[in-house]
C-alpha cells in the first residue's frame, strides 16, 4: 500500500530534532530568562512581558508542528513546517535590517545561513515527496 507522504530521509529527521532542541532552548529564553541572552531587557513593562511570552508561544507552536511531522515520519508535514520556518526567519532578517537601517549584523547573518539550510532541507523534503509520487 502506498502512503500519502514518504518517510523523512535520515538527514532531514537529524535536522529536524535539532530545530525542536533549539526551539525548546529559545522558547526557554525568551519565556523564563530573556535578561540573561538579551543584555539591557527587563521584563517590567506589559508589553516587554507580552512581546517575550508571545514570541515563545509561536516557537513552541514551530516545535510542535515540527514534532507531530517528525512522530509521524511524514517528509511532506516536515516540508510545509520547515518551509514556514525559512519564511519566519527571512521577515527576521527583514525587520532586523529595517530596525539596523540596512546594515547587516550577526544576527542577520546567522538568519540567513540559518534559512538556507531549511531551504536545501524543504527541497530535499520536496524531491522526496514527488520521488514517491512518480
Amino acid at each position: 500500500m502506498q502512503t500519502l507522504s514518504p518517510r523523512i530521509p535520515l538527514s532531514a529527521k537529524i535536522f529536524g530534532w535539532i530545530l525542536v532542541a533549539a526551539g525548546l532552548f529559545f522558547a526557554w529564553v525568551y519565556m523564563a530568562a530573556p535578561g540573561s541572552f538579551f543584555p539591557g531587557v527587563s521584563i517590567t513593562s506589559h508589553s516587554e512581558q507580552f512581546g517575550l511570552y508571545s514570541t515563545g508561544v509561536r516557537i513552541l507552536g514551530s516545535v510542535l508542528g515540527l514534532v507531530i511531522a517528525l512522530l509521524l515520519d511524514s517528509a511532506a508535514l516536515l516540508a510545509l513546517m520547515i518551509a514556514t520556518r525559512v519564511f519566519i526567519e527571512l521577515g527576521d532578517v527583514v525587520v532586523g535590517l529595517v530596525i539596523n537601517s540596512g546594515a547587516p549584523d550577526a544576527n542577520t547573518f546567522t538568519l540567513l545561513v540559518l534559512a538556507a539550510v531549511e531551504a536545501f532541507f524543504v527541497v530535499l523534503l520536496v524531491r522526496t515527496v514527488r520521488a514517491h509520487h512518480s
